[in-house]
């Protein structure tokens, strides 16, 4: 099996340093879950995306409040144990 995700994190418009891991979900919680139900991960990729979101305006208030922006995402590579 082969999916692709991206950590998700409660982190709209908070500083990185201000961050939570209270009511995120990363990348080894997904992992958990799926070692728990047969699968083991055989391949992490990290996908680039593409930055065009972060337009000049956008990226100018990141820049001031400290703010992480994302543009990436996981492949994630599974086997099923047998």
């Amino acid at each position: 099996m082969a999916f692709i995700n991206a950590d998700w994190r409660d982190f709209q418009n908070t500083p990185a340093i201000e961050e939570k891991y209270k009511g995120g979900i990363l990348i080894d919680d997904y992992l958990d879950i799926l070692k728990k139900t047969g699968w083991y991960h055989t391949h992490i990729i990290q996908a680039p995306m593409s930055s065009q979101r972060f337009t000049a305006g956008v990226v100018s208030a990141m820049q001031k409040k400290n703010i992480l922006g994302v543009i990436s995402r996981y492949v994630i590579i599974l086997n099923q144990e047998r």
